[in-house]
């Protein structure tokens, strides 16, 4: 089986109807596809791909630090990184480690993410 491949261009016409249905199949059926003819120029696609990739290295380090559940899991990679015995983590909101929170300040570095 193959990933789903879906031409975005097709939703401005006669088989708008078809294309639809293919994306709500790769939404129900896969989970993920493929999206081709966006119309997305490709220069811009770079540009977010290169500031999302820099973030994530500026903020690899102080991420460690920026709640208590990610600083808990921190101290058990290094704990097994040190061949320490590891300890049950108790009493922790684990949903709040993914979460993006509005009232933090927008990013200013890199300043391309802005």
């Amino acid at each position: 089986m193959a990933i789903p491949v879906i031409d975005f261009s097709k939703l401005d016409g006669d088989e708008s109807e078809a294309t639809l249905a293919e994306l709500a199949a790769g939404f129900e059926e896969w989970g993920f596809f493929q999206l081709v003819n966006t119309g997305i120029p490709d220069d811009l696609l770079e540009r977010v791909k290169k500031v999302c990739s820099d973030i994530y290295k500026l903020r690899e380090d102080g991420f460690k630090e920026s709640n208590p559940a990610v600083k808990a899991l921190a101290r058990l990679v290094d704990q097994e990184g040190e061949g320490l015995a590891m300890k049950k983590i108790e009493d922790m909101d684990w949903e709040d480690v993914f979460t993006l929170q509005d009232d933090l300040p927008w990013p200013s570095n890199p300043p391309s993410f802005k």
